[in-house]
């Protein structure tokens, strides 16, 4: 007669049990997807940074909850850049005070882009004045690390460990300075930078090349945007004064040069937003070759101006003008100006009365005639909507679908551990255009 042990048994009916209870909760937790994210600043000093999300079916689910072992975390005191690679977000916030390091006020935050639960924070970056202010985020999949551009200069983000791998040198060393926007092209890095100009960064090497400023004395670059046909375009304006140039730069990569092109006199040039950090309004289409900015109606970025910029011919248009919309008349601010890259729509975040009002609502126009096609008010709330950021669909696209120019860059357990070759069972793959499949492995 065979004989069974029944602690086995237990032990195997437990583990069952368990699994179906974590695959359960698992299946069950909130996922956000189909829809945008809109990155708050936060009221400072009375609120801190928070998400809202805006569903396929245009309702607002607000303060999102980023948990982080089982545990509800804050964002740091004022939202200003958010972005997804992969299947993660990365959430950029400025701090209350910058000689206050022990405070947990976060500086970068990473978490999963659909059910945003935290993997990692970066507190404070320690300085000699103190800590580094948070700026923008640059991930690069194929490198496997971050660019994060600060009020200390640019510093280096494993996207493996989401910590600090290092500081560019040279990128700092100058008192009451700070780097914003960047992109990427072809193994470099460009930051646009307040008091040098237009930072060119080695991204195998993080070494800083070379900084180029082409403008007048005390002009520098404000922003930078890549085109549809990867021409590289900068926006002017003069210190953190709020003053705003007559022009757009276009930035030759190959030569490193640059060329003006004259807005019309009519035209408010795009804001300048030095003065109080933001990543603004300057933003590229990916489905037509074309720019659209906030224009300068008042300092730095408010405004009540949307533009649209023809690049194949220079022509600007005006896109949309609010100053003749019934009172209370929109405002613009911040960032919340971005194009959907899956259809080429423009979201549009807007502040009812005044730039920093407490009624706000983001609106959906036809980016090729400007026809609104939707309104989605905000609960009342002083929000200071930054940017709107597209969320991951819902369902990930067929491996069989992928281009062939494509190529895998790493690959992980379900768990997060990441492995050498493909494992039985359900596999986490990134590739190098920062898109990450699921593949099941028989």
């Amino acid at each position: 007669m065979r004989h069974f042990n029944f602690s086995n048994i237990l032990s195997a009916v437990l583990l069952i049990v368990g699994l179906f209870v974590t695959t359960s909760a698992f299946a069950q937790q909130k996922q956000y997807t189909n829809g945008v994210f809109m990155l708050n600043e936060g009221q400072f000093g009375t609120q801190r940074a928070t998400i809202n999300f805006l569903d396929q079916n245009g309702k607002w689910e607000y303060r999102l909850p980023i948990t982080m072992n089982n545990k509800t975390i804050e964002l740091g005191t004022t939202g200003c850049y958010a972005t997804i690679c992969g299947e993660n977000m990365y959430i950029v916030s400025k701090k209350h005070k910058v000689n206050d390091l022990d405070t947990f006020d976060p500086t970068l935050v990473v978490c999963n882009a659909k059910t945003l639960e935290a993997y990692a924070t970066i507190n404070s970056i320690k300085t000699e004045y103190g800590a580094a202010d948070g700026r923008a985020f640059l991930p690069v999949a194929d490198l496997e690390k971050g660019y994060l551009s600060t009020t200390n200069g640019v510093y280096v983000i494993s996207l493996q460990e989401n910590s600090v791998l290092s500081h560019i040198k040279g990128t700092d060393g100058i008192a009451n300075n700070q780097t914003g926007n960047m992109i990427y092209r072809n193994g470099k890095v460009y930051a646009v930078d307040l008091k040098r100009g237009l930072l060119v960064i080695d991204a195998e090497k993080d070494e800083l090349i070379k900084a180029i400023n082409n403008e007048k004395e005390g002009y520098t670059y404000c922003s930078i945007v890549e085109a549809k046909d990867g021409s590289i375009w900068l926006t002017v304006g003069k210190g953190a004064s709020g003053e705003t140039a007559d022009h757009l730069v276009k930035f030759d990569p190959e030569t490193e040069t640059t060329e003006n092109i004259a807005l019309p006199e009519d035209v408010k040039q795009p804001t300048n937003n030095w003065g109080a950090w933001n990543p603004d309004c300057f933003t590229a289409s990916t489905t037509e070759n074309a720019l659209f900015w906030n224009g300068a109606t008042g300092a730095w970025y408010n405004g009540q101006h949307i533009y649209k910029f023809d690049v194949d011919t220079h022509e600007t248009k005006l896109f949309l003008d609010f100053t003749a919309d019934a009172d209370p008349k929109p405002y613009v601010y911040g960032a919340a100006c971005r194009v959907n890259p899956d259809n080429g729509d423009l979201y549009l975040s807007v502040t009812k009365g005044s730039a920093w009002g407490d009624e706000s609502e983001l609106r959906v126009y036809n980016s090729t005639d400007a026809t609104l096609k939707a309104t989605y008010p905000m609960e009342k709330n002083y929000w200071f909507p930054e940017m709107p950021v597209f969320s991951l669909k819902s369902s990930a696209t067929s491996i069989s679908s992928i281009s062939t120019n494509l190529h895998e860059v790493a690959r992980y357990t379900v768990d997060g551990r990441r492995i050498n070759q493909p494992q039985k069972g359900l596999n986490i793959v990134k590739f190098s255009d920062g898109s990450v499949k699921k593949v099941v492995v028989e």
